[in-house]
């Protein structure tokens, strides 16, 4: 609590200025009449009397003129003190009309009696809250519960007060309350200042996120909740998400996914998604196979009115046909197909994507052995996923029928170690493919049984610095076949 000064404390200058002028007056009155009238001396020196009389008439005047002009010093003082004193009393009076305008919770002050003399609404409230100030009013009368008006009379300070805010047309709702005493500059009790939440706009907001978060845990598909973030308002991150987005992202529980930048997410997600989300534009929605992907902005009202952007929705929709069906069960082949491009492949784009983000964010500050680790974990992540491509290539062409058809082996053979090759550049392996070989069969099955043989035979010779590899035609039990040979590590 600050007290103003005292009165006697506040013009103890000019008092001591007064003093001394009142001492200046008092010399000048005891100089004057030391001075002798008469004075004893031959007449032609009878101008001497006139002339000291004169001398001290002026020295009391100037000392009159002194004392003045200490006085008018002091007051021009204290005057300009005055409206300094003035001029910063209401610059502080501003700012704190200006501060109560920016608050977000209501701002009340009382008098001495505890009867409101103001009641302001948070700023953005609607016009109709302005109307429900109220002069003259106590506060506990505005206000009931939690011991207030004891409070009040033991000038007590206020810290979270639960009290019931109660209106002539409206059911009771919960406030919690902070005020502080105020005093005057005598010390007085001038009455209180303080503020006024509204709870029940908070457990509002507090039970529509629970019910966000059970909605979004009801959906089958997954959803992400990406705000804004505090520290870069360029960068998206993920507040929330539901089972199938962890199950997709690769971790195991929703609450995990809560920091996942949106460089991060992409990186999780399947790269047919990725795609689609990447040029999918805010507001957008678009087809993803049985599927459609939804891009919501979150909106929210500025300052100025306008609404901004704070935050996105990311959904994966199943598509309604409009008619209720009973879901049909799904295949081994799609059941296959699901697990290892989502179960199997979200842990390994995680691996993949924060290793990638680790490698450019901090490879500077690692050495050229840390490097080379998370060089070696990326491969391994590209490897994982070049098996999990012919896993699913594999499953699709056993779900596919069997075509029946002429087939060029030997042209079929040329394309694999062109492939070969080129994935390995550096090595000189001489490869003898007999030309004009035909078979009858599948062309897609044929080629991935070549690109089988063809490709242990390239890896089991790679210590020969000689290497030889032999595709041709021959006879076994009276039947045609075509055989493979290599000099590399084998058996027979």
């Amino acid at each position: 609590m600050h007290l103003a000064p005292r009165p006697h404390a506040r013009h103890r200058s000019l008092l001591i200025a007064a003093l001394a002028a009142a001492l200046l007056i008092v010399m000048g009155l005891a100089l004057w009449s030391s001075m002798p009238t008469t004075v004893e001396a031959p007449a032609k020196a009878g101008a001497a009397p006139e002339a000291s009389g004169f001398v001290g008439a002026l020295l009391f005047a100037g000392l009159l003129l002194i004392a003045a002009v200490a006085l008018l010093a002091v007051w021009a003082g204290r005057a300009i003190e005055r409206s300094r004193h003035g001029e910063a009393l209401r610059e502080a009076r501003v700012q704190a009309q200006l501060l109560t305008q920016l608050l977000d919770v209501w701002h009340w002050q009382t008098d001495a009696e505890h009867r409101l003399t103001r009641l302001q609404p948070p700023r953005g409230a609607p016009a109709s809250a302005w109307g429900q100030r109220s002069a003259a009013q106590f506060l506990w009368e505005r206000f009931s519960g939690g011991e207030l008006r004891e409070r009040l009379q033991a000038q007590a300070q206020l810290e979270d007060l639960r009290v019931l805010r109660s209106e002539a047309s409206e059911q009771p709702t919960r406030w919690s309350l902070r005020g502080a005493p105020r005093f005057d500059a005598q010390g007085r009790f001038a009455g209180y200042v303080g503020t006024a939440r509204a709870l029940d706009d908070e457990d509002a907001q507090r039970i529509d996120g629970q019910g966000l978060t059970l909605l979004m845990a009801l959906l089958p598909g997954p959803v992400w909740l990406l705000q804004r973030d505090a520290s870069d308002a360029k960068q998206l991150r993920v507040t929330r998400g539901n089972g199938a987005a962890a199950r997709l992202a690769g971790v195991d529980e929703p609450a995990l996914l809560a920091g996942l930048r949106w460089e991060q997410l992409l990186a999780a997600l399947p790269e047919d998604l990725r795609r689609c989300v990447t040029e999918l534009a805010p507001g957008r929605t678009a087809p993803q196979g049985a599927w459609s992907v939804h891009l919501q902005p979150i909106a929210h009202d500025g300052a100025d009115g306008e609404a901004g952007t704070e935050g996105l929705l990311l959904a994966v929709l199943r598509e309604s046909t409009g008619e209720p069906a009973a879901p049909a069960p799904p295949s081994d082949h799609e059941s296959f197909s699901y697990t290892v491009s989502h179960d199997l492949r979200a842990p390994i784009r995680v691996v993949e994507g924060f290793t990638r983000i680790l490698k450019e964010d901090y490879g500077r500050v690692l050495d050229r052995i840390g490097n080379d680790h998370l060089d070696r974990v990326l491969g391994a992540a590209a490897r994982m996923n070049n098996m999990i491509d012919a896993l699913l290539a594999l499953a699709q062409l056993s779900a596919q029928p069997l075509a029946h058809e002429p087939v060029n082996l030997s042209q079929l053979a040329g394309f694999v170690v062109e492939d070969l090759r080129r994935h390995s550049p550096e090595r000189r392996v001489q490869v003898r493919i007999q030309p004009e070989m035909m078979a009858r069969g599948d062309p897609t099955l044929l080629r991935v049984v070549l690109e089988n043989l063809l490709g242990n035979a390239w890896k089991y010779t790679s210590k020969h610095a000689d290497a030889q590899i032999a595709f041709e035609r021959g006879a076994y039990d009276g039947r045609q076949v075509f055989t493979v040979r290599d000099n590399g590590a084998g058996f027979d």
